[in-house]
Order: C-alpha cells, then structure tokens, then sequence
C-alpha cells in the first residue's frame, strides 16, 4: 500500500481530545488511550507526521477545551448545525442511526407515542446532540428527562428500571441487546429520531490546507481498507459500507 505523501510543514502540534465511548475509545490496562478509532487516527497521524497527544476526558470537558482552545481535535464529535461553525470538520468517522428503545416488559410491543412523555422517563447523555431530540418529543429535564455525564449510565439505569427509555444507535445496539438479554428482558424499538455522522472537530486556527490533507488521509483509509480492517470486528457492514460509499463519491 502506498502511503500518502506529505511534506514537513513548521507547525504546531495538534492536541486530539476524546471521551470514554468503547469500542472507539477507551483506556487500556496500561491507561494508554486506545480504541479502534484511536487507531485509526494514530495511522493517520504517522502517515500525515502528525505527531500529537490524545488525552481522554469527560465529554463536557473535552467539547469546552475544543471551543476555546488552538490547535486541538475533539472526536468523536456530532456534527450539527448548531455546532458547524464552533470547529473547522474532517469526517465523517462514523454514519449511523439513532433511536429510541426501552424494555419491552415495561413498555409492550408498540408503546403509544402520544403518551410517552406522560407515562414514562427518558435517559441521555448531558451535551449529547440527542437531547434536543428527545426533548421534542415533550420530555424536560427535572421532570421526565434525566441527564448523565457518563457514557453507558442510561444503559445501566434503564436495566435497573429507574428510567423507560434511552437512545441507542447502532453501533451501540448490540452491546444494548446483549445487557438486556442477560438481565432477562427485551429491547423494543420506540421511535426512529435520526441519521447521524461523526466527525474530528478541529479548532478554528488549524489551516484549511492543514484541514484537506487530513481529510484526504481519512478517506484515503477507507478506500484502502485501513478503517475496514480496524472497524469490522466491532461495527455492523452497514456503517462500513456507509463509509466506503462516501471515499467512493467523486469530489468536486
């Protein structure tokens, strides 16, 4: 395989910011950063000599470091229009669906959906693009809407039956279906909310330039097979596929 080529640039290093979201990224047992998108973006720094630190950190944290502070990445970051020109965007990382799910022993086959907000308690993650969802759908924090600063702690309070229902996206649901399977219960769609991509989120210093080879180097992983290779024991064909499809479209 042939790498790209890239010339040596006087640069400042770029600082890559990242929460706990397994498989993507996590810490190991040695409390090194790792995850299968970590990688991805460890391959594109050496083949971009892009050296540069990626420090985990809660998503609130890590999402106000990035609006404020130069030279910095902050992935894996939901691109909406609301955020669009907080950052300079290189992606997607990941395209995927997004919906509502609760336990079927609580909810029944086919909850009505006029009367969730009435009867039941949502769960999301505070700063999620997903809260806004959800609230539209009548719920509101201190009322029927509870917010958690972890990733998974709506999974686990779901499963303790302290809230009815949470989003799940698809690379989420298998880990979902299997937790509930094993506490003896059952995931039942609610409501599709939406289709959503993933991106690195750059700070607005970085250069356009700067920007474009980062954005060649990442759809050159997916037209090599570098991403399908780090993503298919963890990720459904369809979010690969997803993604392979988008290198494949001609660029103008």
């Amino acid at each position: 395989m042939a790498l790209l080529s890239v010339a040596c640039y006087a640069q400042q290093p770029i600082h890559f910011l990242t929460e706990h979201n397994p498989p993507g990224e996590y810490l190991n047992e040695k409390g090194k950063v790792a995850g299968v998108t970590t990688e991805l973006i460890s391959i594109l720094q050496q083949r971009l000599a892009e050296p540069g630190n990626i420090h985990l950190m809660p998503w609130g944290r890590a999402l106000s470091i990035a609006r404020t502070t130069n030279n910095t990445a902050l992935f894996e970051t939901v691109r909406t229009p609301e955020r669009e020109h907080w950052f300079k965007w290189v992606g997607p990382l990941k395209h995927y669906q997004i919906s509502l799910y609760g336990l079927e022993e609580r909810l029944g086959e086919r909850p009505d959906l006029n009367v969730l907000a009435r009867h039941y308690t949502a769960c999301s993650y505070r700063n999620s693009a997903t809260v806004e969802e959800i609230k539209r759908l009548g719920f509101s924090e201190g009322k029927n809407l509870i917010l958690t600063s972890k990733s998974g702690d709506c999974l686990e309070m779901l499963l303790l039956g302290r809230v009815d229902l949470t989003a799940v996206n698809e690379l989420s649901l298998p880990e979902f279906i299997s937790a509930v399977a094993a506490g003896g219960s059952q995931l039942v769609l609610v409501k599709y909310l939406s289709e959503r991509k993933r991106y690195l989120a750059f700070s607005r210093d970085i250069t356009d330039e700067r920007i474009a080879r980062w954005q060649q180097a990442l759809e050159q992983s997916y037209r090599d097979g570098t991403m399908r290779k780090l993503y298919q024991p963890v990720y459904a064909e369809a979010i690969i596929q997803r993604l392979e499809d988008f290198a494949a479209q001609p660029k103008y």
